[in-house]
């Protein structure tokens, strides 16, 4: 049987508080850049736990828990969405990573659009997962709206809902076309939710509509991918030509009957996907996807 990955976890002392990040250690590797996986809101690093680990197999993987997020808790000061980005900065410079591929999901994506946008020379691939950008003024205040509706949600948030299964379904049925069958998994969503840091979630979900990330996006110089999924209910999904036009050397790939998180839903696929246009799979067998690539 294969060894495990071996993953070290960090804890930087910043003056906003802890910042955890694990980093999982190559068992063969293939001397190309290390992985830097971010994720959204409303969650922490936790379910990229799989993804980090089939990655593993052949890279340095790095996975943290943005600021007010997951371990990276409490936070001494709300971390609005361009501080999260400061320490992501932090991050790739304390690492000394003079070259790497970032994977993003969701407002991960949108983060690391602004990392590449600071750390140009560092980065050789951008993965964006589940992520649009908006086309008008109109989807901004639809998306301000179902916010602050989340923002009054946060008010009453005792972990003991975590508990209650219909609760955490009723929650995952947002993010995905087909529910997993592991309560567990459902439930470590929901209590990544349920622990968010409500003031660091409010300040970067309502930056998330700034006009300085299609802008960022546009001065990109690098092979980008582009995963969509047809089933998600999170973001415009009739956004994606729009997106992939503003963006440089952009490629889209759909999964198809697939929610928002398809790291868990589609994860043989979505690394299939990864290993192809990050180049892994020209030196190791990917993992077995029954789908074909879909590209536009």
């Amino acid at each position: 049987m294969e060894n495990q990955a071996e993953k070290q976890t960090l804890t930087f002392n910043r003056a906003h508080g802890p910042f955890v990040v694990d980093v999982w250690e190559p068992r063969k590797p293939l001397h190309t850049p290390p992985v830097l996986l971010i994720h959204g809101w409303g969650n922490s690093g936790a379910y990229w736990e799989s993804t980090a680990r089939e990655l593993s197999k052949t890279n340095r993987v790095i996975v943290p828990d943005l600021p007010g997020t997951g371990r990276s808790m409490p936070v001494r000061s709300p971390q609005n969405f361009y501080e999260q980005v400061s320490t992501l900065t932090f991050l790739v410079d304390e690492l000394g990573l003079e070259q790497l591929y970032i994977v993003g999901h969701s407002m991960g994506s949108a983060m690391s659009i602004l990392l590449t946008d600071a750390r140009p020379d560092a980065v050789e691939r951008l993965v964006l997962t589940s992520m649009c950008f908006f086309t008008d003024e109109a989807q901004k205040q639809v998306h301000k709206t179902v916010m602050n509706v989340s923002y009054v949600a946060m008010l009453f948030r005792p972990s003991w809902l975590a508990d209650v299964p219909m609760l955490a379904k009723m929650m995952g049925s947002r993010y995905f076309y087909r529910l997993p069958d592991d309560p567990e998994l459902l439930r470590q969503g929901f209590l990544d939710y349920l622990h968010l840091d409500r003031e660091t979630a409010i300040l970067s979900g309502d930056d998330a509509r700034d006009d300085t990330i299609p802008e960022a996006g546009a001065r990109l110089h690098l092979p980008t991918l582009l995963i969509a999924c047809r089933q998600d209910w999170v973001m415009p999904v009739a956004n994606v030509d729009h997106t992939a036009n503003i963006i440089p050397d952009c490629q889209v790939h759909w999964i198809e009957e697939c929610g928002h998180l398809p790291m868990i839903e589609k994860p043989a696929e979505y690394l299939t996907i990864l290993r192809d246009f990050l180049g892994f799979n020209q030196n190791e067998s990917a993992p077995t996807s029954t789908a074909e690539p879909v590209y536009s």
